[in-house]
């Protein structure tokens, strides 16, 4: 134990850290297996539950599970840890979602010390039970007991089930396979899950009222706990037989060659240092950041009709937000995602939302000024300090060229780099546009970015570098609470929350919005002239640009969206609409399968310039809202679920390609 203790309080977490970077790039599944399973196992027990959860991880480290489980809406996280070396990383640079931090982590020998008052509604530990020895578990799960509220949850994911328990030396100083079935204290529920993630089982342990011990099958993560399988002591016994037979043989093979147990303590230092090496490594990479944005400044070729970006002021802003809530109050929580960054320019609305909404972690960058070295160094620092393995670049402009640049030439292969187009070629006429998509195919060879996707269909067919399917955006995760009821009485308003350009089409929506008989009050977004013989006795309220939230409350308050614009790519207003259960009428998107479906069909005009064409979808629509509503309101729950099914099939493949 005394070895154990001293291992664990002198390793440095950072140099940890960088060592479980290493083994996930060598294709380490059970990191990402260990974050479905909590992940389902916590959102689980919030369903139960129906409110929001406290959670603490019993041995957090350098905060593995920290990062994603703190990002989690409803989830207050802390963690505790009996090394301060080894929290420092966390202690240090902690998620904004963790602040303050001396609330949430908590180190000392002895935990109910160290946690205080404090009581939790799940408190779980990943792989830290093994550094103790079998003579302490009970005691100790007892004492980890005390932390959960009544009626909570203990989580190990812990070793395998063995049917005695057995030390194993095979990794760290002082390893244990424990016998959990049997250190189990009276008066607890096991159930177990075998399975779940490579080199783990799952326990899930609750009090009961009675006394004894009882042992279930778990079903899966977020199966109930009344619905697990009853199972026997000796039941269990025998399914851990073939993990003892296993140790046996290892344990015979280090006995009769005793260099095996050293071979093996040199195979793991010669990973860590590998491992600390590289972080040296990239350490002076960005330290020397400042020769390579001089030379790549130097070697960009100016755009004819860029926008000329300002230079940042003395003291100014600085340059990017992690994680705003702007970014991730809306965004859907897929635990597949949580290693994947999102990078995005603060400044441009639709695509912010756009990948706002989606799964992962959140960067935004400006547009409208150059950044500057120190700023950009302490980006890359964050996408390391993150623990993201995947980047996607939404949209283009110098900024994010010299980002993506120097994040690869800094980080290396260790982290993929992606990018995702949200323009179409009807915007090629500006050379500006042109330019930034063919610079991202120019980036793609050359390999400092790893794919290359777009939200408009076929647009591989300009290049074979793109990659072939068409990715889809999502709409914003609402609760039920938030949407309209198809119950809401009519309100005879419509919403135009476009700018006014020839591409959105503005006009040809206000007038038919004019022509339609249910239409008495028409909000708009845009600045417009009207001259007076073309005004009609419909009530026009001109709305200045509105916030997220105040966009969300424009659109229920009225019947209908009207985004019929010339040329799209998926609009946000429309499936920001879809998400709060108001219908909007948009021009053909080319969605594949999706465009076949009954509210696409009904939503979809082909005739976007002409009056009468959109002014009859309004009548359609509104009529059908009118008639049916319930009908209505199930065509676009139904819609939304196979979107965002596609979408979730298509990311996936997308980031794996």
């Amino acid at each position: 134990m005394s070895d154990s203790l001293h291992f664990w309080k002198t390793t440095s977490g950072h140099s940890y850290r960088e060592l479980v970077r290493v083994r996930e790039g060598q294709g380490n599944a059970a990191y990402g297996q260990q974050e479905r399973v909590l992940t389902a196992l916590i959102r689980s027990e919030q369903r139960r539950l129906d409110r929001p959860l406290s959670v603490l991880e019993f041995g957090c480290g350098f905060g593995q599970h920290a990062t994603y489980l703190s990002q989690l809406s409803h989830v207050r996280y802390h963690g505790y840890d009996i090394s301060e070396s080894m929290t420092e990383p966390l202690r240090l640079e902690p998620p904004a979602s963790l602040r303050p931090v001396e609330e949430r982590i908590f180190c000392g020998d002895d935990p109910l010390t160290a946690v205080g008052a404090r009581r939790f509604d799940v408190v779980f530990s990943v792989s830290t039970l093994v550094h103790n020895p079998s003579e302490r578990i009970t005691a100790l799960l007892e004492t980890m007991g005390q932390l959960v509220l009544p009626g909570g949850l203990l989580v190990l994911v812990e070793n395998p089930l063995m049917p005695t328990s057995v030390w194993d030396p095979a990794c760290h100083p002082g390893s244990w396979l424990h016998a959990f079935a049997d250190l189990l204290p009276e008066g607890w529920d096991l159930h177990h899950g075998p399975g779940l993630v490579e080199t783990n089982d799952v326990y899930v342990l609750k009090r009961h009222a009675g006394q004894g011990r009882r042992y279930f099958q778990l079903l899966g993560p977020e199966a109930p706990r009344d619905e697990s399988q009853p199972l026997t002591l000796e039941a269990l016994h025998a399914r851990a037989m073939p993990r003892l037979l296993e140790w046996a043989a290892r344990a015979n093979k280090s006995m009769t060659a005793p260099v095996a147990s050293s071979e093996a303590k040199v195979v793991e230092l010669t990973e860590r240092l590998a491992a600390e090496s590289e972080r040296f490594a990239r350490r002076q990479r960005l330290q020397g950041l400042s020769d390579d944005l001089a030379r790549l400044r130097a070697s960009r070729a100016p755009f004819p009709d860029a926008p000329t970006p300002h230079a940042a002021p003395p003291h100014s802003v600085p340059g990017f937000i992690l994680n705003a809530s702007l970014d991730t109050r809306w965004s859907a929580e897929l635990p597949q995602f949580s290693k994947l960054m999102h990078v995005f320019h603060q400044d441009w609305h639709g695509i912010r939302a756009a990948a706002g909404y989606l799964p992962g972690q959140k960067l935004a960058i400006t547009s409208e000024r150059v950044l500057d070295e120190r700023e950009l160094r302490a980006a890359i620092e964050l996408v390391e300090r993150s623990g993201c393995r995947q980047v996607i670049l939404h949209g283009y402009s110098s900024n994010a060229r010299d980002f993506v640049v120097l994040l690869r030439r800094v980080l290396g292969a260790s982290v993929r780099i992606l990018a995702l187009w949200h323009g179409s070629s009807a915007q090629f006429h500006y050379s500006f546009e042109l330019d930034c998509f063919a610079q991202l195919i120019d980036l793609r060879r050359r390999g400092v970015i790893d794919a290359l996707a777009t939200v408009k269909p076929g647009m591989h067919l300009l290049a074979p570098e793109v990659f072939p399917k068409t990715v889809l955006n999502l709409p914003p995760r609402l609760s039920e609470a938030e949407r309209i009821a198809p119950t809401r009485r009519l309100t005879r308003a419509a919403l135009i929350p476009t700018p006014n350009d020839w591409r959105k089409n503005f006009f040809t929506n206000l007038f038919a919005c004019q022509a339609s008989s249910r239409i008495d009050d028409i909000y708009v977004t845009a600045s417009y002239r009207l001259p007076d013989v073309m005004k009609s006795r419909r009530r026009i309220h001109q709305v200045a640009r509105p916030s997220r939230t105040e966009l969300f409350d424009l659109v229920r308050r009225c019947d209908i969206v009207l985004n019929a614009s010339l040329s799209e790519c998926q609009p946000m207003t429309g499936l920001e609409a879809l998400a709060l259960r108001v219908p909007c009428i948009y021009g053909p998107l080319s969605l594949g399968e999706l465009d076949s479906h009954p509210f696409q069909k009904l939503a979809q005009v082909s005739g976007v310039d002409s009056v009468e064409v959109v002014a009859a979808a309004i009548e359609r629509m509104v009529a059908l809202r009118e008639r049916s509503p319930g009908e209505l309101t199930e065509m676009m729950v139904d819609y939304e679920r196979a979107l965002t099914f596609e979408a979730i099939k298509v990311l996936e493949e997308f980031v794996q390609s």
